[in-house]
């Protein structure tokens, strides 16, 4: 009566429980694939927003090329500045050097100058009488004796003077000409100074805005992939959050299930053996401690050749028997279907795969306990929801792995 009873508790809330999650089901599905969707979006746009910093970070290594370029153009002006305003310092106590040489050339002539000026003004007093008229003009022979004397006296004098002034323009000729050409050569330097410091001005400017376009445009797409991944975090979490609920849900649905289950075979709850029921060496223990529902038996479609026990996302799965492992696949999530799997050799008959993991934690070649974590239940490979696949091989023929446990 008890049992009777029991039965239709459980089977009432059973159906209760089922028209309650089935709605719920749904909608989280459809909500997690939302999410999923708004994840993907974000993604790309972090993905574009991250090749846009790369392709910044390289026009900015460009720029950084560019600029050290700039710095030393900078420095190449700027020593031609220093040079011409040295050059022109020199130039300039060259001219005066040459100028008190000259002025002291001058002086030594000083007083034949001021007799030159002397006769050019008593000629041009006089006005323009030739040699010959002041000859005829006399009014004796002696008087034309005298004139001739006179005009040879001032001759030879003028002569003097002139042969002076010769000398001293001859003398101070490369003096003169050097200090007009140092004159012309200063102008010309101050010329080109005032274009250099012209040109070093432009390239600051110029070194300026390069740095700070870079400056700006980098941090504008790094602030943006801050933001991106702040909506990235928000979604995992969102997600996180609905996967537990719809997880939660399909465990109360399956504890009714089983609990129904044992109901029907007879009362109580069936714990499926840790070893014992295995053959002489080979003895295994239950692969998925602590949960006891099997979602697909072996055989229970066409091709099934395994057991899928079905436990919370991530549960810890232990190494039946003790053995090599042989195959260790955590870089193809497909993985021939069985995405990431463990298949340990235990001995010349018998091996054992654990497929669909979400990680493993032992690699190939390594020797595992019997009860060893081998890796942790997953739904990478050909999956609907997470389980672990549990193969076990028979020289070298998949069999019910219901037989050994």
């Amino acid at each position: 009566m008890r049992k009777t009873l029991l039965r239709r508790r459980l089977a009432a809330g059973a159906l209760a429980l089922c028209a309650m999650l089935m709605t719920p089901a749904s909608v989280s599905a459809k909500t997690i694939e939302e999410v999923k969707a708004e994840q993907e979006q974000l993604e790309q746009e972090k993905q574009e927003l991250e090749a846009k910093l790369d392709t910044l970070r390289e026009d900015a290594a460009k720029k950084e090329a560019y600029q050290e370029a700039l710095n030393e153009q900078i420095t190449v002006v700027k020593k031609q500045i220093d040079t011409a305003r040295s050059d022109i310092e020199a130039l300039n106590e060259s001219i005066n050097a040459l100028t008190e040489k000259i002025e002291a050339s001058q002086k030594d002539i000083e007083d034949t100058l001021n007799l030159f000026k002397e006769r050019l003004k008593a000629l041009y007093t006089a006005g323009e009488v030739s040699t010959l008229q002041i000859l005829l003009d006399a009014r004796s022979f002696t008087d034309f004796s005298m004139r001739a004397q006179a005009i040879q006296s001032m001759s030879e004098q003028d002569q003097k003077i002139m042969s002076v002034l010769e000398e001293y323009m001859e003398s101070t000729k490369e003096e003169r000409e050097e200090r007009e050409a140092q004159k012309q050569e200063v102008a010309q330097l101050k010329k080109t100074l005032e274009e250099k410091q012209n040109e070093l001005s432009g390239l600051y400017e110029e070194n300026e805005a390069a740095l700070a376009a870079v400056r700006d445009s980098e941090q504008a797409t790094m602030d943006a992939i801050a933001q991106n991944e702040e909506q990235g975090a928000a979604k995992i979490a969102e997600m996180e959050e609905l996967i537990a609920q719809q997880k939660a849900a399909e465990e109360e649905a399956r504890r009714q299930q089983e609990e129904q289950a044992a109901i029907n075979n007879g009362g109580g709850d069936y714990d499926y053996p840790t070893g014992g029921g295995g053959v002489e060496g080979f003895n295994p223990c239950w692969p998925l401690p602590g949960v006891s529902y099997i979602s697909c038996p072996y055989g229970g479609y066409a091709g099934h050749r395994g057991l899928d026990i079905a436990g919370a996302y991530g549960t810890q799965v232990v190494a039946a028997e003790s053995g090599t492992v042989i195959a260790a696949n955590n870089y193809d999530s497909w993985g021939d279907s069985w995405g990431y799997y463990v298949l340990i050799y235990h001995n010349d008959t018998y091996t054992t795969r654990y497929a669909h993991l979400s990680s493993l934690c032992v690699s190939q070649g390594q020797y595992v306990q019997q009860g060893q974590p081998v890796g942790y239940e997953g739904d990478t490979g050909n999956v609907t929801g997470p389980h672990l696949h549990f193969e076990v091989y028979e020289n070298g023929s998949r069999v019910d792995p219901m037989w050994f446990l």
